[in-house]
């Protein structure tokens, strides 16, 4: 055994006319398409060695690197990354080797008739080659590269030998234009089908496919085309090559850029379909989206710091006093508050969500939610609240949105650090101008060391248990009730806005009984409250996956909520249940604001109609997933997740006659995608719709509040129902959607139903899939008992014991 390093290897022929030729093979042959060696001509005196490549080994046995002695350089030539280079030979054979290769360099550099050495071109060198491990010659293939080619003939060999580093061009034409067919062996033919499988599976070769526009969902395809057409079309000396690498990262890259000859030839239409869909799912430079906005020099006001800093009450006041202003808001419990507090302040204001419109006569404000902003009127002012909410995964598009489009001469943002590198690189971007204004929590935030023990009886007044299950808020509200004499209010996700104000009004009530509040982390945000200490029932919840710690982000966000400047309770303190809980609290209430890399987009749907023009025979659910693969981002976005945008577009498949607008508004609506009852009401509003007919609501009222927990699901989800009515009804035409002031009603009556149901709630939680039956195997014709001696012995019994 005997290993060899080298750098280049020389290929040394003659011709009959004493005419000597030298061309430098190089290591890598994907070189040139990086590193395009000039014509360059040397003159005949004798070669000086002057590459000096740092931290790799370099052959002093092989043939010296080249340098024209008059100190001329090789133009557009940048030092290539010189890696080992070994050879297998059998023993003894090692000091043969290289000594043929020393004589080689000794005759090259007598010879005194060299008129000239010419450089030739090698294929395309892939920069990340040496991180996918890939030798580019096996080990028995040192000095045997360098082969003395005489004009009489090549043996088979040397042209096996040489295939590595042929054009790929050539070697696909040689291959397209290869009269007779070389005959596999089994043997041959086993490992070739190795060989496309190992290249079919290669992650390498599916991503830079996509450079010449073979898109991920194709590239088996093409794959699979490619390899019967090597199969009729290959010849031995490939064929040998293919083999003597196997399946390896080397033969994938060998077989690459031949197959990328085959695509460009054979599917043109493809290639063009697919570059047409990348270009019309484009959502680079998303601030280029709004001219109108890029046209201002905006003001960007970052209001940067904890909850209870009062971050909030400084951009309202800013809000308030200019002239037009608009407030988005994340929450629509947060744009009403905000809408009340502003009218109470003798500011006319009005109200935008997706469920209301209340429009104040002579108001220049509005309090919206961010989803609901519009890009199009021009504002003095416009705030918007938890910017952090723009790496929401979900719904972090709307924040971005509104930060690049909003028209506003001054735009104050509200929120935690964690976002403000991106938005400072955003309004780099934007040309706007931005300021820092940073805040500190007006009291400190205490944990308290002595948790609750595990005993909910030391709960005292003015305490907010905090569960992530809507199962646990009211075992906790139980327990508390039963064993102590305070009465709890409740709060979680699926109460309505309206619930949820009335709950936190009896809580911050002083003078009723109702002193401790159990709730989800809907209390993080959207609420003032009068919250002396916040308790974690426990750290860790479902992520609709699986049970993973809460993010140390959101327990800042929810501990934060206890104590508040002019309240009852300005100190906050927080605490946990349990005692194995309290080091993570801790542990998250010290770590800093995780710096926020990207932040989320979506299309409108302008871009997603664009996009449907390249894809006309799909659904609409595989429409957004195609244009998920095929979407291009910046480096600070990724595109937000839809997989309940998906599951509501594969319930509408079924539905004739909507258009892609269509579609595309009632996969937006507002649905709790888990409740079977509430996505069955939407797809009969939407089939009613299809029908050019006026959508009903075809839903009663209750006789009255709940009395078990599954009439309260009911009234959660009938609330649902008409909540997503009214959204409906504010996104398509009036007349098909006729009864929304009806459902207005409806669903005032409902929120105040589940608000009296809560307040004398003492029942278990149940499931919403609880009462849905498995169903039974049906009984089909005889079912033959399966002991014999079992029903004879029952029968024995049944007769004795009416003896």
């Amino acid at each position: 055994m005997g290993r060899v390093p080298a750098t280049f290897l020389f290929t040394i022929f003659t011709s009959k006319k004493s005419i000597f030729r030298a061309r430098a093979l190089l290591l890598n042959r994907y070189f040139h398409s990086l590193r395009q060696f000039d014509d360059w001509v040397l003159e005949k005196d004798h070669f000086n060695p002057t590459f000096d490549v740092p931290k790799r080994q370099v052959s002093t046995s092989l043939v010296d690197l080249i340098r024209p002695s008059n100190g001329s350089t090789f133009r557009h030539f940048n030092l290539a990354d010189v890696r080992p280079f070994s050879s297998t030979v059998e023993n003894g054979d090692i000091s043969a080797k290289s000594s043929s290769c020393n004589s080689a360099a000794e005759e090259l550099q007598d010879k005194k008739g060299l008129d000239f050495v010419e450089s030739v071109g090698f294929d395309g060198v892939d920069e990340n080659g040496m991180e996918n491990g890939v030798d580019f010659f096996e080990e028995n293939n040192a000095c045997e590269s360098e082969i003395v080619e005489q004009e009489d003939g090549i043996n088979e060999n040397e042209r096996h030998e040489d295939v590595a580093f042929r054009d790929p061009i050539e070697l696909y034409r040689q291959l397209r234009d290869n009269p007779k067919r070389h005959k596999l062996q089994r043997s041959e033919w086993d490992t070739l089908q190795e060989v496309f499988n190992c290249f079919a599976k290669s992650g390498w070769a599916a991503n830079q496919s996509l450079g010449i526009y073979i898109g991920l969902s194709f590239f088996r395809t093409s794959v699979h085309k490619f390899r019967n057409f090597f199969y009729k079309k290959c010849c031995s000396e490939i064929v040998k090559h293919v083999l003597s690498l196997g399946p390896s990262a080397a033969v994938v890259k060998f077989l690459f850029p031949i197959f990328v000859e085959f695509c460009i030839e054979e599917f043109p239409d493809e290639i063009r379909r697919f570059r047409g869909m990348l270009e019309s799912a484009d959502l680079t430079k998303p601030y280029t989206w709004f001219p109108f906005a890029r046209a201002m020099k905006r003001k960007i006001i970052y209001h940067c710091g904890p909850t209870n800093s009062g971050k909030t009450y400084n951009a309202l006041q800013c809000f308030m006093e200019a002239k037009k202003g608009i407030y988005c808001s994340p929450l629509r419990l947060l744009a009403m508050e905000v809408f009340d507090k502003v009218n109470a302040q003798g500011v006319y204001c009005s109200l935008l969500t997706g469920q209301e419109k209340k429009h104040v006569p002579f108001s220049n404000h509005v309090a919206c939610t961010v989803e609901m902003v519009s890009t199009d009127e021009l504002y003095d002012v416009a705030v918007i609240d938890e910017i952090q909410m723009m790496a929401d995964p979900y719904r972090g598009y709307a924040w971005t949105r509104a930060l690049l489009g909003l028209k506003a001469d001054e735009i104050h943002l509200c929120g935690d650090p964690s976002v403000l590198n991106i938005v400072r690189k955003i309004c780099s971007d934007t040309g706007d101008e931005l300021h820092e204004q940073h805040y500190e929590r007006f009291k400190p935030l205490v944990v308290e060391a002595k948790t609750l023990l595990g005993d909910l009886r030391n709960v005292r007044s003015g305490d907010c248990v905090v569960a992530f299950s809507r199962r646990e808020i009211f075992e906790v509200k139980m327990a508390i009730e039963k064993h102590t004499k305070h009465r709890c209010c409740v709060i979680y996700g699926a109460l309505p806005p309206e619930t949820r104000r009335q709950q936190a009004s009896l809580f911050n009530d002083q003078d009723n009984e109702f002193d401790v509040l159990v709730a989800s982390d809907a209390v993080g945000m959207g609420l003032n409250l009068n919250i002396r200490r916040v308790i974690f029932y426990s750290l860790s919840k479902y992520n609709g996956d699986k049970i993973v710690p809460v993010p140390a982000s959101q327990v800042k966000q929810i501990a934060g909520r206890a104590g508040r400047r002019g309240s009852r309770y300005p100190d906050g303190l927080t605490t946990t249940l349990n005692l194995d809980d309290l080091d993570y609290l801790i542990e998250c209430l010290k770590q800093p604001f995780e710096d926020v890399k990207k932040v989320g987009l979506f299309p409108f749907f302008e871009q997603v109609e664009l996009f449907a023009g390249q894809l006309p025979n799909v659904t609409f659910s595989q429409l957004l997933e195609k244009f998920g693969e095929s979407c291009r981002l910046d480096g600070s976005y990724f595109l937000c997740r839809h997989d309940h945008i998906k599951k509501v577009a594969n319930m509408l498949e079924k539905v004739q006659g909507l258009s892609l607008e269509d579609r595309f508004n009632f996969c937006f609506a507002p649905v709790n995608v888990r409740d079977p009852k509430a996505m069955y009401h939407l797809l009969r509003f939407a089939s009613v719709y299809s029908q050019n007919a006026p959508v009903n609501i075809a839903m009663g009222m209750p006789k009255g509040s709940a009395k078990n927990d599954a009439e309260l699901m009911d009234l959660e989800t009938r609330h649902q129902v008409l909540s997503m009515y009214l959204w409906l009804s504010h996104q398509f035409k009036e007349e098909t959607f006729p009864y929304a002031k009806k459902a207005e009603v409806m669903a005032s009556n409902v929120a105040e139903l589940l608000g009296q149901s809560l307040i004398k709630a003492n029942w278990k939680p149940e499931s919403r899939q609880a009462n849905q039956k498995k169903p039974q195997p049906e009984e089909d014709g005889y079912d033959r008992p399966r002991s014999l001696v079992k029903l004879i012995d029952k029968k024995r019994r049944d007769k004795s014991s009416a003896a």
